[in-house]
Parts: structure tokens; sequence; C-alpha cells
């Protein structure tokens, strides 16, 4: 055999054991990579994102039904690590110092009659606007909403849920900080959890402040739209405008409608996703640039989109600051808009409305 050419190939031979096939396999462009009908792919990635290592975007094919059998329910999940929204009020963490003394069963999921002292040793009260407009929103359609802000209900989390509503958790929301001061192992557990959640198909939607979570965590960032919350200015009124009237969560809004909130800007930008709304920069009276020094998105700011993403559905908006958005009957410019458009959005990530239309092209 020819020396030279054994010189030549073998520091090929290395770099094939170094790269993972996964790697290797990444060809064409990333419409070429993001292609197929699902029952063409049964079960395996129609593409890669060599950005994040999953198959995402706007096609089908990267969702995976594996047939699971999924009750008519909801997961909302409010925990925070860090600041807390207004909207969100009194604390339901068990694992919180102002929560502690009440000795809660764990993991801590109210299920039913929210508000009923009686049912729960710390309900829902007048202070957790979000989550009881969540929960009015979807039981008038029939679906049942579980509420926790306990980590040990994500680590138990299971195919029985729809979707899993992240509605403005913030920073590490998913670790297990108590499990960790007595020295405990698999702090964790709650990613994965959600990784293979959404792997098996799951819905997730994420509200406002699911953009200020889990930072340092990249498949996270992926299931945001390659997105993650940079800064905002003050919460000030605008006009979010459609920008595809053909998705289920857009469909039935007027093209224009006036809103109010924090408009967060976004780094890095949302790439490979379906855009269903933005916000008008021009109709901020303050404009759209917070303390930093990100200028705002100028003529596309982007407020809510979707994609599939690992093998499940993701529809996500950075809208939801004000807790008067979420209220019923509310006087608040632009709630009932809202409340129609994020109540179709989750119902659209659930799999009980057509998911992610995309827009007519032009």
């Amino acid at each position: 055999m020819n020396a030279n050419w054994l010189k030549m190939m073998a520091p090929l031979a290395a770099l094939a054991i170094l790269v993972p096939a996964s790697a290797l396999a990444i060809t064409g462009s990333p419409k070429e990579q993001i292609t197929g009908s699902p029952k063409e792919h049964q079960g395996r990635p129609a593409g890669i994102d060599p950005v994040y290592g999953v198959c995402r975007g706007v096609d089908p094919g990267c969702y995976h039904d594996w047939g699971t059998e999924r009750d008519n329910k909801v997961l909302v999940y409010s925990r925070t690590a860090g600041p807390r929204h207004a909207n969100l009020g009194r604390v339901l963490d068990p694992d919180n110092p102002s929560v502690q003394g009440a000795a809660l069963p764990r993991p801590y999921v109210i299920t039913h009659d929210h508000s009923d002292p009686a049912a729960w040793p710390r309900p829902l009260d007048g202070s957790n606007v979000a989550q009881a407009g969540l929960v009015r929103m979807l039981e008038a359609d029939g679906i049942e909403v579980h509420v926790t802000e306990d980590v040990q209900a994500m680590e138990r989390l299971n195919a029985g849920y729809r979707a899993v509503i992240f509605m403005s958790p913030t920073r590490d929301t998913l670790w297990n900080h108590a499990r960790g001061a007595t020295g405990g192992t698999r702090l964790d557990w709650a990613r994965e959890s959600l990784r293979k959640y959404v792997q098996g198909g799951g819905g997730f939607v994420g509200v406002h402040n699911a953009f200020g979570t889990e930072y340092g965590w990249q498949w996270y960032e992926g299931l945001l739209g390659n997105a993650n919350y940079y800064n905002h200015g003050r919460s000030q009124p605008g006009d979010v405008v459609v920008v595809n009237d053909r998705d289920v969560s857009t469909r039935d809004l007027p093209r224009r409608w006036r809103f109010s909130d924090e408009w967060y800007n976004l780094v890095p930008f949302p790439t490979g996703v379906n855009f269903l709304a933005t916000v008008d920069e021009r109709t901020l009276a303050d404009g759209a640039g917070g303390e930093g020094s990100h200028p705002g998105h100028g003529d596309f700011h982007p407020v809510t989109w979707c994609q599939y993403y690992d093998g499940g559905r993701s529809w996500v908006t950075t809208l939801g600051h004000e807790g008067a958005a979420f209220q019923e009957n509310s006087t608040f410019p632009g709630a009932a808009e809202f409340q129609a458009h994020l109540k179709h959005g989750i119902k659209s990530a659930m799999g009980l409305e057509p998911f992610c239309t995309p827009a007519k092209r032009k």
C-alpha cells in the first residue's frame, strides 16, 4: 500500500472518530435540512439546526407524533428564582422561605377549585392575577388547568399534559436549589424532564418573562426560537400589528390593536420561526430602547411567534406584563385581544387547534 496515501488518510480517520455521526450527517442549506412530512421520517429528525443540535423550524416534519395519549389539561408553571412580576401575586413555591412554614404537600400542584382554602393549604388568591386568568380562560373551554411553582412538579412532568405554560418564571427556575443546599444531586432534573417532555411531542407556551429565565441553557434558548430577553423600556402603550392573519391565534384579531407592555428587546433575535405579531415602534412614545444600549428592533419588532422544536410545539409571546390584561371583562386597552391571542395560542400548542399556520406568501 502507498505510504504517502496512508499518511494522508490517517488524520481523516482520526477526525471521523472525534466528530459525532450526527454532525457529519448535516448537509445542505437549513431549508434542505428541514424537509419532509412526519410520515416520511417516522420518528427520526427531519433535519438538524447546527446551533442547537435539534430539528426546529416551521416544518411539521420536526414534530414527533408518537401516538401518546394525553389528557385535556395543561400545567401552568410560575416559579420565580429571582425578580417576580406583580401579576403573579403571592408566592406558591414550597421551597421559598416565605412559604416553608405552611408545610405544603410535595409536589404542590393546585389541580381544581384553585381559590378554595378548604381544598388547598395555600390556594390562589386575588393577587395571583395571571395564573387565575389562565385558569378562567382555559376552563371556560373545558380544559383542566393545574398550577404550580414547585420545581418537584416539573421534575415529574409527564406526557399526560397537552402543554406546559411558563407564566413569567425567572432566572434558574428549573434548578432545585433546596436539594443542592442539603448536598443532593440531580439539581437539574427538571430541565431533563422538560426536554424529554418536548421531545415526546409535548406543547410549550412561553409568556412574557419566560424569556427572562434559564439564560445559561442553550436548549431552552432554542425552544424560545433562538431568542432571549435583553432589556426593555418602561411599560407603555403601543400598537400590536398582526403580521400573519392565517394562524388560529391571530386570524380573528384586528390587524392593529392597542396594548400596553414592556416590549422586550431580544438578543439573540429569533430566527427560523413563524412570526405572528409585532409592535410598531413608531407608536411607542418613549421609544423601544431600555437600560443599557439596545435601541430596539426598528421596523420589525416581534412579540409573538411559533415553531416546531425538537419533537414538540412551541408558541411564545413577550406580551403579558400587566395584570389587568389577564382579568375578566377588563377595560384595559387590548385585554380582550390579548386574551384571545393567548388562549388560541395555548390551544394550538396543545394540539386542539391548527398549530403555527404559515403566512400567505406574497
